[in-house]
């Protein structure tokens, strides 16, 4: 072979070696190249994964902001209605028991129990919310007020109607007609019998029955029946009977227990109430 098929043949051997070179150096670079692709790949999920969680982060912060403002609006109007209510309790029902000293009209009577119906059912509406929301230290002295206020309600209601009755009958006794105002008299005089058995036996219990004041009572109703037939009605007689026969119902220990009740607790809850609104600011 002469020199020159010796370098056509060179050549040839050197392009054949040159071509698995130029593969394997492209497969190179074709994996740095996938390799810098993967981690920018992963270096920007990394990033935007980073980004989200932020995100949400801030979102549930937000949110759980908003509720707790939410919750804190729910509490201040519950307890600020709670307070309102329980004391009105007692507002409506003292004026009402001394407003029925006068010769109320039926109109006036219903609006004045209706009233008071009104705000036992709101007290009761707010009490609830706040057993739901608490807290204990906040619901505890609620439902003390709560039980305190609801006995108070029940006596100052009786209160008006024996105040009513005693208002009627002490008019009747001084009506004109003679044979009017003797038996309002007599009505009178019995219920002072039927109090007078209680007041020399002080240690006998309110609803004691005993021979002298089933006599005594007995009197009373002989008495009352004998009143002209729209004097007093049948609730009005027996709260008159009840209220002599052992004590008007705001003379009872029950409600003086409950006003004692009330004035404990309301401070317990007004310091418990300020302590958790201001604890749940946001």
């Amino acid at each position: 072979m002469d020199l020159e098929g010796v370098g056509a043949l060179s050549a040839a051997a050197v392009a054949l070696i040159g071509i698995p070179a130029s593969v394997l150096i492209g497969r190179w670079q074709l994996r740095a190249t996938l390799r810098t692709a993967e981690a920018t790949s992963e270096a920007g999920l990394a990033q935007a994964a980073s980004a989200y969680r932020a995100a949400l982060d801030a979102v549930r912060a937000e949110a759980n902001a908003a509720h707790l403002q939410w919750r804190r609006s729910i509490q201040r109007e519950a307890y600020a209605s709670f307070l309102l209510a329980a004391n009105r309790v007692r507002d409506l029902g003292e004026r009402f028991a001394m407003e029925n000293t006068e010769a109320l009209s039926a109109e006036s009577i219903r609006s004045g129990k209706s009233s008071l119906e009104d705000t036992l059912a709101a007290l009761k509406e707010a009490q609830t919310i706040i057993e739901l929301e608490g807290p204990d230290s906040v619901a505890a002295p609620a439902a003390g007020m709560a039980r305190a206020a609801e006995i108070m309600g029940y006596h100052l209601r009786k209160q008006a109607v024996y105040e009513r009755a005693w208002g009627k009958l002490s008019r009747i006794s001084d009506a004109e007609l003679p044979d009017v105002s003797s038996t309002a008299a007599r009505l009178m005089e019995a219920l002072s019998g039927l109090r007078s058995i209680r007041s020399s036996n002080p240690s006998l219990p309110d609803a004691a029955d005993t021979p002298a004041t089933r006599a005594a009572v007995q009197s009373c109703r002989e008495a009352g029946s004998a009143l002209p037939p729209d004097a007093l009605d049948h609730e009005e007689f027996e709260a008159l009977l009840e209220g002599w026969r052992s004590r008007p119902p705001t003379y009872a220990e029950s409600y003086f227990d409950a006003v004692h009740q009330f004035s404990e607790e309301e401070p317990r809850f007004v310091h418990a109430a300020k302590i958790e609104l201001h604890a749940s600011r946001p």
